[in-house]
Parts: C-alpha cells; structure tokens; sequence
C-alpha cells in the first residue's frame, strides 16, 4: 500500500468499530489506523470489521488490496459468574473500554452497554468464571453492521480514557503492594472457591446417594 499524505489518522480511525480487540496486531483500533496511514500495514486485519471495513478503508485509501478477511463469530460480550468471581481484580486491567467493575474481594460484573466483546480479559481469570457469550443486541447476525455510531464514539471515548489513564500510572508511584503478596491473595481466593466448589460437588453426591 502507497503511503497516504491526504488522509488524516482520525479519518481512518473513524472507520474502525472501535472494538480494541487487538486481532489486527496493535494494541487499539488507533493505533492500527496510524500504521495504515504510514502505508505499513493491509486494510484487512480487522476481523469484527469484516468486508464493509476493508471496503471502506479501500475507497478512503485508494487501495487495491483485495485478500479476504479473517472471519469473525458474531457480536459477544464478556459475562462474569458472579457465584465463583474471587474478586482478585485481575481482569480490570485488560478491559481497553474498563466495562468492568469491582473491588478487591468482592464480586464483579460487566456493563454489558460498555462491551465491545473483545475477549481480553478471559485468560486473566484465574478461576475462569468469565464467559463470552451471544450479544443480545446483534439482531442482524453480523458483526460490525450491527453496530450503531453511538456505541463506537462510546467505546472510542472510553478507550482513549483508559489509555491515557494507563500512560500515567505507568509514570507514577508503583503498586504499593508487594508482587508477591499479592500473589499469595489470590492463591488463597482461588483455594478458597475450590474448596466451596468441592463441598457443594460432595453435598451433591450425598443427596443422590441419599435418593
């Protein structure tokens, strides 16, 4: 692709569903329009974006790429067992849109409204009580059609908070939590869920043995 000197990195970006997703490489849907405008990088690496994205980054792009996109599963959003959530904190930080919400040792929930379903904070559940299921809101069957402008400038606004917020912890006083310790909490929470998890399992054997 031929480095584009016309078109601005907000005009890209604004094509984009805003998923921050990451599937395309880059941390955030910006960042993937940055490279895009460098010419660096094809206008099919965005897979919830499908064929109307690439469609439309071509026209803006004056693009011939034509390889076909990554098929995407349809719209979901992360779902919190809230019954085994430890409240370990842990899948807070993954959220690029912070559509989660909690406190240390206490349960946790999603606001499905701020969801982009972008799965990031799945593998960072230790007791893996976070599922991704179908998004109520898709009534079309595919994925980035079904969006409506006013859920994309919500999740671009609150992903440039989160970022920005991120930036600046990073430049600030570290953790005062030791790492170690904190390890040691969630062992304990873990531990915790399994042996509740092991008793309501052995409660219900005995009541079928019972029967």
């Amino acid at each position: 692709m031929e480095e584009s000197t016309t078109v601005s990195i907000d005009e890209i970006d604004a094509l984009l569903p805003q998923t921050q997703c990451t599937l395309c490489g880059f941390p955030r849907c910006r960042d993937y329009a940055a490279a895009l405008q460098r010419g660096a990088v094809d206008i099919n690496r965005c897979p919830p974006g499908g064929l109307p994205t690439a469609q439309a980054l071509a026209s803006t792009l004056k693009s011939t790429e034509k390889s076909p996109c990554e098929t995407f599963k349809g719209r979901e959003i992360a779902h919190i067992r809230e019954i085994d959530c430890i409240g370990c904190t842990l899948c807070l930080a993954p959220c690029p849109v912070d559509a989660i919400i909690g406190a240390a040792k206490h349960m946790h929930s999603v606001l499905e409204a701020n969801c982009t379903g972008c799965g990031l904070c799945v593998p960072f559940c230790p007791v893996d009580c976070i599922d991704m299921v179908a998004d109520p809101r898709d009534v079309t069957g595919e994925f980035w059609t079904s969006f409506e402008m006013q859920e994309v400038s919500r999740w671009r606004k609150l992903a440039d908070q989160h970022f920005t917020r991120n930036s600046h912890q990073e430049n600030s006083e570290p953790d005062s939590m030791a790492p170690d310790h904190r390890k040691q909490l969630i062992r304990d929470s873990v531990n915790l869920v399994r042996r509740k998890r092991w008793k309501k399992t052995r409660k219900s054997n005995e009541c079928i043995q019972e029967t």
